[in-house]
């Protein structure tokens, strides 16, 4: 079973993790009730076709985007329940679930002092990559974490089984990330790559049929109401234009072989992220052909395939999210090194208290930001900039108005009750890669005329102009527009 009793000590150290995660959403989340700010430009996507579901519109159909339905799907229960504040608890129920089977797994690897600091310092890490929220890294984690603990719990059983409720739970996670993003598979292949080869070796066909119906089954269960939400709404089409054949045209077009390269040592040197594959190189060196080899095999496997299908679309650090549950078996071996290393001081007290200086060192970085965000909570102003060029555009537009924000991000969206006027509601990155799109928005855009145009001054803003899809909307407003605002980080153009 993946619950089991709780003993006094896991509950208070659960009481400490759940408390942990709480602050750190509460000061990172960009969705936080006491320090709301502007989201990253791909959780402003996620977010503005979770909204415009709420709303009675479709994904894909109505909003392109290449991500898997879920990505939108579960922002929608938070989002129109409580708004901002809803998708803030999604967010925490989510990080809660991450935290609970990053301490089980844990468990595997130390005792409880240590296996309560490696997972505290496992979300320490994390914050180096919590960049971007309420997108798919953050929203698959919980999925991934799970799903390390079921492939850690096998390999570190005795008999080397698995429960065919563990194995339909294995198979319904596995769905569920990849129906938010598509490159979330690697985790899965290595581990079952090397089972599927150890059930051949050792001839335990049936034991391998049993995974194998198991895995499928959970898969089938998720596949099958996601599937009938598409096809009953007439969007399975879009689905694999957009998603499947869309996504996978923008996943290998990042260009030659020594861009991949480069990117793979971005990745590689994001924030520690070198570590996990070393540590599991050396152990696959140190432990070839004894115990708990095959785990650690399945670990590299798994964790250079996460860095190298990162490397297609390396992009902001956020994406690293996707390889914390990695971190797990490698900090803990980090705190055993240091422990050793302090074994000539006699006192348990003094001695943790170094260990425990000696990891804030390490991760002095990861600290330093948060700690930089806590001092300077609710400094930024980028949220009430938000609610404020929201209230101006409904203020001066009346209801069945449409509005579209040139470039590529949905800033505005989620902020007014208006909706928009093309399909294409932000410019360039995956709609870059859709047949034609150039051509529909520019249409879409100069023959229905949208009541408000906002084009997104601060920072990179003025960057996302693309003059291919955005020269002949530049033209119209000219002649057919006035400058309504250009306060609130949005030059807001009103139709005369």
């Amino acid at each position: 079973m993946l619950l089991e009793k709780l003993n006094i000590t896991d509950k208070k150290n659960y009481i400490i993790l759940f408390f942990i995660v709480i602050a750190i959403l509460l000061i990172e989340s960009t969705y936080s009730p006491v320090n709301f700010k502007r989201m990253h430009v791909d959780s402003s996507v996620y977010i503005t076709i979770a909204q415009e579901i709420t709303r009675g519109y479709l994904p894909y159909r109505d909003f392109v985007d290449n991500k898997g339905p879920l990505a939108y799907l579960i922002s929608v229960p938070g989002l129109y329940l409580g708004r901002f504040t809803g998708i803030w608890i999604t967010e925490l129920i989510l990080m809660l679930i991450s935290v609970f089977f990053a301490y089980k797994t844990a468990l595997f690897f130390g005792d409880k002092y240590k296996v309560l600091l490696g997972t505290i310092f496992t979300f320490v890490q994390l914050i180096a990559f919590f960049s971007v929220n309420a997108g798919t890294e953050e929203y698959s984690l919980p999925f991934l974490m799970i799903s390390f603990f079921i492939f850690t719990k096998y390999f570190f059983s005795p008999k080397q089984e698995a429960s065919f409720l563990d194995l339909v739970i294995l198979g319904i996670c596995f769905a569920c990330a990849i129906m938010i993003r598509m490159n979330m598979f690697p985790l899965w292949v290595g581990f079952c790559l090397v089972i599927f080869i150890e059930s051949i070796i050792k001839q335990r066909y049936a034991m391998l049929g049993k995974y194998i119906a198991g895995f499928c089954i959970g898969i089938i269960i998720v596949f099958i109401p996601l599937f009938l939400y598409l096809k009953l709404n007439g969007i399975m089409d879009d689905f694999f234009k957009y998603v499947i054949f869309g996504g996978a045209k923008k996943g290998f077009s990042g260009g030659s072989i020594k861009e991949f390269v480069l990117n793979f040592f971005i990745v590689f040197n994001r924030n520690y992220s070198f570590f996990p594959l070393l540590f599991g190189i050396f152990l696959i060196i140190t432990k070839f052909k004894k115990t708990n080899f095959n785990f650690y095999s399945g670990y590299t496997i798994s964790y250079f395939l996460m860095m190298l299908f990162l490397s297609f679309s390396s992009g902001d650090s956020h994406y690293n999210m996707v390889l914390i549950p990695f971190f797990i078996p490698a900090i803990i071996f980090l705190i055993d090194i240091f422990d050793s290393s302090f074994s000539v001081i006699k006192t348990n007290k003094i001695k943790n208290i170094i260990l425990v200086l000696f990891l804030c060192f390490i991760f002095s970085c990861e600290l330093a930001i948060y700690f930089h965000d806590l001092l300077t909570i609710n400094r930024s102003k980028s949220g009430t900039q938000l609610f404020n060029a929201g209230k101006m555009i409904d203020e001066n537009t009346k209801s069945g108005d449409k509005i579209i924000s040139l470039g590529y991000n949905g800033y505005i969206y989620p902020f007014t009750k208006r909706d928009t006027a093309s399909k294409y509601f932000y410019q360039g990155s995956g709609a870059d890669f859709v047949p034609n799109a150039k051509e529909e928005f520019i249409s879409d855009i100069t023959i229905n005329k949208p009541a408000i145009i906002a084009l997104f001054t601060e920072e990179d803003g003025i960057s996302q102009i693309l003059y291919d899809w955005h020269s002949p909307i530049l033209d119209m407003i000219d002649n057919e527009y006035r400058l309504l605002s250009e306060e609130n980080g949005f030059k807001l153009f009103i139709k005369e």
